[in-house]
């Protein structure tokens, strides 16, 4: 029995792809915000006032997304699982009014109460952010650990905000 092996154009192919993904990323992660997370106060859908100050035992996801965003809506049970035991600060940009991403968020099953409309795009600019979705992952003394623009599964959110916690 002969083992059929890819052919070098297929595995170039491959690598080509692997390559222009890392590209990609990198320049959406060029401008991210690092070090001290910026501070700001802003109001929930539920109106409850969030900031991004950081809590004394445990990490903080600051999450940017999108009611268009493809990816974002895919990733949304990972967000909603993640809230049930961390901060989340849920940031929905060009997205619409407040009635728009309200609708969105109850037709995806998803909290109100830490979603924040930045319909000025203020808080992104503050951030850096270029891409959806883009998450902060920040830790008990206010600096922002780790960055990442694109999907991340609930184990990749789950171990970041554990470490981030230590």
């Amino acid at each position: 029995m002969q083992i059929k092996r890819p052919k070098r154009k297929t595995v170039m192919q491959f690598m080509m792809v692997i390559l222009a993904i890392f590209i990609i990323r990198a320049y959406q992660q060029q401008d991210l915000t690092i070090g001290m997370v910026p501070s700001f106060t802003s109001h929930t859908l539920t109106g409850e006032l969030m900031n991004s100050n950081p809590l004394p035992d445990q990490a903080v996801l600051i999450h940017f997304w999108a009611t268009w965003c493809p990816v974002c809506n895919l990733e949304n049970d990972n967000i909603q699982s993640i809230s049930k035991d961390y901060k989340v600060l849920n940031i929905a940009i060009q997205s619409g009014t407040d009635l728009d991403i309200q609708t969105h968020a109850e037709d995806n099953d998803m909290k109100l109460d830490n979603i924040i409309n930045d319909q000025s795009g203020s808080i992104s600019r503050l951030f850096g952010v270029k891409g959806t979705p883009s998450s902060f992952f920040v830790n008990t003394k206010g600096q922002i650990q780790f960055t990442e623009v694109g999907y991340v599964t609930t184990l990749g959110y789950r171990l970041r905000l554990w470490w981030a916690g230590l």
